[in-house]
């Protein structure tokens, strides 16, 4: 969970700051993030360790925290996820190192599979709501050390869970660079959907001074069963078929300057994007063939699809300004598409401004204006306007979408209160989930939201966040609550060197009924409504993390996503650890 997370939660090496200086080695390159213009702290950004202690095992578990996403789900870890931002899948985009991640497997139908995302190879996550869209930074793990680093993290539970971790990364002494890691898990789940997935990085380069070169691999590939449908009424044992198939991207990057410092930068990336699609059963154990269940099609095709993109950005930072322009150029089936994008940003205590725009690769014009008035320490106002103009009347027409908050704060704790109105639009469908689903019109939207969040007493602290609709709609509840309340302590005058900490939380999310279309229906299909409980414990000992998680600890059959039950109970514990040779 993000800002409640502090970072001495999890693992850090014990003694590291007694490294010598010459150790450390000029970092990687990083790609440009937008500044925050969200109330309180800079939330919504998640560093290493607060990705892992947020509990989230998937890129969709952990957006899920974000008020406004609504994650659609036809099981556990492996099953696909889709999250919906202000009840559009279509209006979420994934960007790794500066690479915009376009969902081009074919079974996706250009929606973003989440569980498809590797998580565990990122160094940083930056979620920047847009009332548009929602744009979701990924930076991959680096290393500046010239002593070895490994880690590894082992982790088991329920649903025959077993997930295995390694990481390796080391300096050379001239600034080169070696990384690699990977992960491995697999799940037997009595809904089908279980399987194994296996992950890898690869990363060679070298840094030195204000100069960057260097080329990665970052791949996600999966073995997973066919997942029954609709098991308490009308049992479709092969509603979603069998699928054996991988994500990847590899890049090669020079680099130039920092865009998180003063002064000038520049950057140029060279990548390939590749999915590949296996619907078989072979392999499958216990596995029936796929058959056409009226939702999924059967599917044995196999399809490979790689799409180049080359990135050319520069920027400068100066006295609070922030100027950038990046260009995309995509090779999709031979013919060059051209994608311009300017960012300017001002970033002062009492004001911070964000406005971007960009001619997408369909020839949509988007444009954003996000800001953040302080006045005074204990009040600010958050705003967001966009509009995106299809160039295709097919696309759908022009849309519109504004959000305003204003929010008190008490003693380090805020009180934000706000709404959120929609424009008429064409919205995606997520056809991984269900091949029946089909674009749909819907119409204009206002929502409401209220957030508290901070300490209350004793290490204790409280996060609330709710958004409530006027009415429901396809692809979101009308009211969407997430709640946590968290004790956290290194017990300082105990362990004043710090090598102990302590976060133990308990979670309850509440979704009201949630419907998708069926044929002409905007709302033909609905999952209940539905409250789980969940809790986490962490306990760092050194350099070593014990965590322990229960989900859904009432044992409640709920759905996320019509016809697909989630699993009940559920515990998953394991270790983390942090070696510095």
């Amino acid at each position: 969970m993000p800002d409640t997370t502090r970072a001495d939660s999890v693992s850090r090496p014990v003694g590291a700051a007694k490294a010598r200086a010459d150790t450390i080695k000029t970092p990687t390159a990083r790609a440009y993030t937008p500044r925050s213009t969200e109330l309180g702290s800079n939330r919504w950004h998640w560093d290493r360790d607060q990705l892992f202690a947020s509990g989230a095992l998937t890129l969709g578990e952990l957006l899920a925290f974000i008020p406004g996403v609504t994650l659609l789900s036809t099981g556990f870890i492996l099953a696909p996820q889709v999250a919906a931002w202000y009840g559009d899948v279509g209006h979420l985009r994934i960007y790794v190192d500066g690479i915009e991640i376009d969902p081009i497997a074919v079974r996706n139908g250009g929606v973003s599979d989440l569980a498809m995302q590797p998580m565990w190879a990122l160094e940083d996550v930056v979620a920047e709501r847009s009332a548009g869209e929602l744009r979701v930074h990924l930076r991959t793990y680096r290393v500046e050390r010239t002593t070895p680093m490994t880690r590894t993290d082992v982790l088991t539970g329920s649903e025959n869970t077993n997930l295995y971790r390694g990481y390796f990364g080391k300096r050379q002494g001239n600034g080169a660079v070696f990384q690699f890691a990977g992960q491995q898990f697999s799940t037997v789940s009595r809904g089908g959907l279980d399987g194994d997935a296996l992950g890898a990085m690869v990363r060679l380069g070298w840094a030195a001074g204000r100069w960057d070169i260097d080329a990665t691999l970052l791949r996600q590939g999966a073995t997973r069963n066919s997942g029954a449908r609709f098991l308490t009424t009308n049992p479709q044992l092969n509603a979603m078929p069998p699928l054996n198939g991988s994500e990847s991207v590899a890049y090669l990057r020079v680099a130039w300057g920092d865009p998180e410092t003063d002064g000038p930068w520049a950057q140029a990336i060279a990548s390939a994007l590749s999915a590949s699609t296996t619907h078989s059963t072979s392999g499958q154990s216990g596995a029936a063939p796929p058959i056409s269940s009226g939702t999924i099609a059967a599917d044995s095709v196999d399809t490979t699809t790689v799409r180049s993109q080359y990135v050319l950005a520069a920027g400068m930072t100066r006295w609070g300004l922030r100027l950038s322009t990046t260009e995309r150029i995509r090779s999709i089936r031979g013919k060059a598409y051209i994608s311009p994008g300017l960012r300017a940003e001002f970033d002062t205590r009492l004001l911070t401004l964000s406005a971007f725009g960009e001619q997408g690769v369909d020839s949509t014009t988007r444009a954003d204006l996000l800001a953040r008035v302080s006045p005074v320490s204990w009040f600010s106002l958050s705003g967001s306007v966009s509009r995106a103009a299809p160039k295709s009347a097919a696309l759908g027409p022009p849309a519109t979408a504004s959000r305003l908050e204003a929010g008190l704060r008490w003693r380090d704790r805020w009180f934000t209160g706000g709404m959120v109105r929609r424009s008429a639009s064409r919205l995606a469908a997520p056809v991984e989930l269900d091949t029946a689903l089909r674009a749909i019109n819907a119409p204009a939207t206002t929502g409401t939201t209220f957030s508290l969040r901070g300490p209350l007493a004793l290490g204790w602290a409280l996060d609330l966040d709710v958004v409530n609709w006027g009415a429901p709609g396809p692809y979101r509840p009308q009211t969407q609550a997430h709640s946590r309340l968290l004790f956290e302590s290194s017990f300082p005058g105990k362990f004043p060197r710090g090598n102990f900490h302590v976060l133990a939380a308990g979670m309850y999310d509440y979704r009201s009924m949630i419907s998708v279309p069926l044929g002409t229906n905007p709302l033909g299909q609905s999952a209940a409504a539905a409250g789980v409980y969940s809790t986490l414990l962490e306990i760092r000992i050194g350099s070593a993390v014990i965590s322990w998680q229960n989900r859904n600890i009432a044992g409640l059959p709920y759905e996320t996503f019509p016809g697909y039950l989630m699993p009940r109970l559920t515990n998953i514990y394991g270790l983390r650890w942090n070696f510095w040779n």
